[in-house]
């Protein structure tokens, strides 16, 4: 028999209308299937995007020892200088270290009123070209004989930590709707079989192929599965756009950027799953039945 889309496709929407409620629980968790998917895709996208932007403010402190002369503060520079993962350094004298304290508290006076100049120890800011190596130059610093170092390199891996535990979360609760849309959808195609299972038998008995009984109900579970993973992936977009805009009018020093997610392809992925899902559904099913 050759292949007629238009019939297929009237097959296929015969079978939806046929069975309303169990497609549209099939869409429905389909939809939702896809919607954790892309809430975990766009977490996991801001918050690595987020800790690159920490990453280039990760910055090391090399305390001097007190009254250090001014050649080995030279020396130190010059060596540290040429380490291959330092972008920059910058030498802070006891002067401006107590500079910067006061205008960090500037709203509270009294807590540096008196304070002598020599109180904060002269240091070296040591910018990194890349931030994973700041264990391995603080390593290096020490071993050169500084012994007061200061950089956030434990916040941020504890950052990245959590936001691991978040996403392998994100990433279990898509898998179980995932089975769960898969099972529903199959459930669908499998009650619009046993309806028509008589003249599915005719059609098998005039010579119609497997594929030719099968098509008109993967293209059911297709549609069913694209109509959830386009709803549930518009959505994401959307939600998208509204939390940027809203981090950045109201947490404006976090920073979150539109750019951190590649809408397109979030969009392409989600529905393709979505797609996936419902052919997956659908074909499992009417395979089981073709082997009756």
């Amino acid at each position: 028999m050759r292949f007629n889309l238009g019939f297929f496709l009237r097959e296929a929407a015969k079978n939806m209308r046929l069975n309303a409620l169990m497609s549209i629980t099939a869409v429905t968790t389909t939809a939702v299937c896809v919607l954790i998917l892309g809430v975990g895709l766009l977490f996991s996208a801001h918050v690595e995007s987020l800790i690159r932007q920490v990453g280039k403010d990760v910055a090391i402190t090399a305390f001097f020892p007190e009254n250090a002369p001014r050649e080995q503060v030279d020396e130190a520079r010059a060596k540290v200088e040429g380490y291959p993962e330092v972008a920059e350094v910058t030498y802070i004298s006891e002067a401006e270290a107590l500079n910067r304290f006061k205008e960090t508290f500037s709203e509270q006076p009294n807590i540096y009123e008196g304070m002598d100049p020599g109180v904060l120890p002269a240091s070296l800011e040591i910018r990194l070209a890349e931030p994973g190596a700041s264990d391995t130059v603080a390593e290096r610093l020490r071993s050169d004989g500084f012994e007061g170092l200061n950089y956030p390199q434990q916040a941020i891996n504890r950052l990245d930590q959590v936001t691991g535990y978040v996403v392998w979360g994100l990433r279990a609760a898509t898998v179980l709707f995932l089975v769960a849309s898969v099972l529903l959808i199959s459930n669908a195609i499998r009650i619009s079989i046993f309806a028509r299972r008589k003249e599915i038998e005719v059609m098998k008995l005039v010579g119609a192929s497997d594929s030719f009984v099968r098509t008109p109900f993967v293209l059911e579970g297709l549609v069913q599965g694209l109509v959830g993973a386009t709803l549930a992936a518009l959505l994401v977009v959307w939600g998208n756009a509204i939390f940027v805009e809203w981090v950045q009018n109201q947490i404006p020093f976090i920073p979150i950027s539109s750019a951190a997610v590649n809408t397109l392809f979030v969009l392409v992925l989600l529905i393709a799953v979505g797609v996936l899902i419902g052919v997956l559904g659908s074909f499992l099913s009417v395979r089981r039945f073709l082997r009756v």
